[in-house]
């Protein structure tokens, strides 16, 4: 989340029109994350989330904002979108796209505890299944074709060490048989970041624009690797908590027990590519930092090195 596009009060009063919310009290923007322009706005009949849309077209957005009525409607805590007098869940302000959500309690994750993780995994596993009667489709825009795809186009990028290190785990990541795993709506992006919690519990969970249809095991990796890092370093409690927590609600299977190490790795890559890439070429306007490529590089040898640690770790879960 970041604030590209600025916007008046009374452009907002006016936007506010459409919607049976009250009247505005106040708005802020947050300044935290890289996509799309967000504001806090508070009615007089509550607390939102606005969010301008600065990468996607209008026709894309339906998905996403579809996908979390879905999960809320089912007991996920994703933020409810609200829709216009007309009924509508996306709507345009600044002559962009743009939707009004309902703003959920609790502040982002700084340092998770091991009962947030269980927590975590619990949800995520109970997200995975309930999307499986989703009835929307959305080809993965950072998956394994793409990964393999952009980290060829940007070898000759890279200085010599961190080639030969991208290199290998291209060689690497070409023997993984993705179509194998079990599949459906991911959140995949679902860093600490896009949750929220209160007093040591799980109450939100946000930012679902980069959602698709990939393999569970690599969105159960995305979250380990942000959720169960601190200074690049595997906690194993956390690591236990979070696949303790998603086995309690769907237990995986023998393919994705194999392959939760290389998962990890996959996403440890995804994210040094696509940072890699912003940092290169940086959406005019933004009012925020963009996020270091190098952490993930730096977390990516972590988890190449200790790969036979971890796959001996998970035989005792």
């Amino acid at each position: 989340m970041s604030v590209y596009t600025s916007i008046t009060r009374d452009e907002l009063i006016a936007f506010l029109d459409q919607y049976a919310v009250g009247t505005l009290i106040d708005y802020q923007g947050i300044l935290s994350g890289i996509e799309n322009t967000n504001y806090f706005v508070t009615t007089s009949q509550g607390a939102f989330v606005l969010t301008l849309f600065e990468q996607h077209p209008a026709h894309q957005l339906e998905y996403f904002l579809q996908l979390m009525q879905f999960w809320a409607e089912r007991g996920i805590p994703t933020a409810r979108p609200f829709p216009t007098h007309q009924g509508q869940l996306l709507s345009h302000l600044k002559m962009k796209p743009a939707a009004l959500v309902q703003r959920l309690s609790g502040t982002t994750i700084q340092t998770p505890s091991n009962q947030q993780c269980y927590e975590l995994g619990q949800w995520l596993a109970r997200m995975h299944l309930s999307a499986q009667h989703f009835p929307l489709y959305r080809a993965p825009d950072r998956g394994h074709q793409w990964r393999m795809q952009t980290g060829l186009a940007l070898l000759n990028d890279f200085p010599k060490p961190e080639r030969e290190i991208l290199q290998a785990e291209l060689r690497y990541q070409a023997q993984l048989d993705w179509s194998a795993l079990p599949q459906g709506t991911i959140h995949a992006d679902l860093f600490r970041d896009n949750a929220l919690g209160i007093d040591n519990h799980l109450t939100g969970i946000i930012d679902l624009y980069y959602a698709c249809y990939d393999a569970w095991i690599y969105d159960l990796a995305i979250i380990i690797n942000d959720w169960c890092y601190d200074n690049d370093q595997l906690q194993p409690q956390r690591f236990s908590a979070c696949l303790k927590g998603y086995q309690s609600v769907r237990q995986l299977i023998p393919i994705e027990r194999r392959t939760i190490v290389g998962a990890m790795r996959a996403a440890a890559l995804r994210f040094w590519l696509s940072r890699t890439l912003s940092q290169r070429s940086p959406p005019a306007g933004a009012l925020t930092f963009l996020k270091d490529p190098n952490e993930f590089k730096i977390k990516l040898l972590s988890i190449i090195e200790a790969t036979p640690r971890l796959e001996a770790h998970w035989r005792t879960l």
